[in-house]
């Protein structure tokens, strides 16, 4: 007599849907191009967008400022920062808002999808972004005339405050009781933190207030970090490290607090 299990066909399993860590990749991949594929579709926007605001920005700043290499490289790195990071920040909020409202989050969520391969899908494709923008703005700047001479801690520095500035952004955002509320949310949070912490100058320039937010804000770190970097010079290792530290707290934070379990 048949056992009772016989009658179910016996289907193959994929590999990626055993779990472990080639399903984790295969989720990041598939939000990735959730992502992505919409997006390729006005892939002029992007680049557009990668240029638009970061080039006036650079140009205003540079316009004003005294022609002194160090206060242009400072300007470049601050616009690195705030172009760079704070783009894929942002969109990365973005994203998240518009997902968890419109129920594309929901239906992530009972794929399922792990925490991690959202967040890391979401931050690969906000990165092309950063991408763009980066040699674009120094491009631009060896143009106008800055004095660039590139050391290593660039691409760490960037990479690192991304990370800083997309879980700060997440763990934001969270809170946000509506769609509107998460939009305007995450483009205030990027303002309010360049605003307020000393990023187009340095921390002997900037007055008490923005002193003391200074000593916890990885902005500022990530354009002390930046603009030694672009002098040439090796010894951003603290700043590197207190990156670091910030990024991994706030990954931490945003993944914590990001609403994985919708009611």
């Amino acid at each position: 007599m048949p056992e009772p299990n016989d009658s179910v066909p016996n289907f193959p399993v994929p590999p990626y849907a055993t779990g472990g860590f080639r399903k984790f990749l295969s989720d990041t991949l598939s939000v990735f191009e959730l992502n992505f594929l919409p997006a390729l579709k006005v892939w002029y926007v992007t680049v557009l967008l990668a240029a638009a605001f970061p080039l006036p920005w650079f140009y205003v700043t540079r316009a004003i400022a005294p022609d002194d290499p160090q206060v242009l490289r400072r300007l470049l790195a601050g616009t690195l920062v705030f172009g760079v990071a704070f783009s894929i920040g942002t969109l990365v909020g973005q994203n998240f808002v518009g997902q968890r409202f419109s129920g594309t989050l929901r239906l992530l969520i009972t794929m399922p999808v792990s925490k991690g391969a959202y967040l890391l899908g979401s931050l690969a494709h906000a990165s092309i972004t950063g991408a763009l923008t980066a040699p674009i703005l120094l491009a631009f700047a060896l143009v106008a005339g800055v004095d660039i001479n590139l050391g290593w801690g660039l691409a760490p520095s960037l990479i690192l405050t991304v990370l800083a500035v997309s879980g700060l952004t997440l763990f934001v955002v969270s809170f946000a009781p509506s769609m509107q509320v998460g939009n305007l949310t995450t483009g205030l949070l990027s303002l309010i933190l360049a605003a307020l912490s000393p990023v187009y100058f340095t921390m002997d320039q900037a007055p008490l207030l923005m002193k003391l937010i200074g000593y916890v804000s990885p902005v500022r770190y990530a354009a002390d970090a930046i603009e030694k970097s672009l002098s040439g010079r090796a010894d951003v290792w603290t700043e590197i490290a207190i990156l670091f530290v910030i990024a991994l707290a706030s990954i931490s934070l945003g993944l914590w607090r990001m609403p994985w379990r919708e009611r």
